[in-house]
């Protein structure tokens, strides 16, 4: 009993000398310990917010709509109305544009689309 305690002992406190085939097998057991056991035995987030879907057109990615997408929808006076019944149309709920910008050609004569971001 005392000679495994001795081991345990010396593996925790990190007694080996360096290159002895003691110190190698922690360094490998560390590595293994790293590289093999899954990310996800690391999140302690509650299982609900683990398969959360993530909300298209969130604050960090916008969805884009060309002038052709917004052609298909009903018309509105405002590009803002436009975006809002594309949106719902693509994301088949009710959004409401938080912000958009335009989206110029390469010459920046004409518009091509809009990135917006829905709340």
């Amino acid at each position: 009993m005392g000679k495994i305690f001795g081991i345990i002992k010396a593996t925790v406190l990190w007694h080996y000398e360096r290159g002895s085939w003691q110190y190698d097998v922690l360094c490998v057991l560390i590595l293994a310990f790293i590289f093999l056991i899954p990310a996800g035995f690391f999140d302690e987030r509650k299982p609900s917010q683990k398969n959360a879907p993530i909300p298209m057109g969130s604050a960090t990615r916008p969805e884009f709509f060309s002038v052709n997408d917004l052609s298909n929808v009903a018309p509105d006076r405002t590009v803002a109305g436009l975006l809002e019944s594309a949106g719902r149309d693509r994301l088949k709920r009710p959004v409401r544009v938080k912000h958009f910008e335009v989206v110029t050609d390469v010459t920046g004569k004409y518009v091509v689309g809009y990135n917006t971001w829905f709340e």
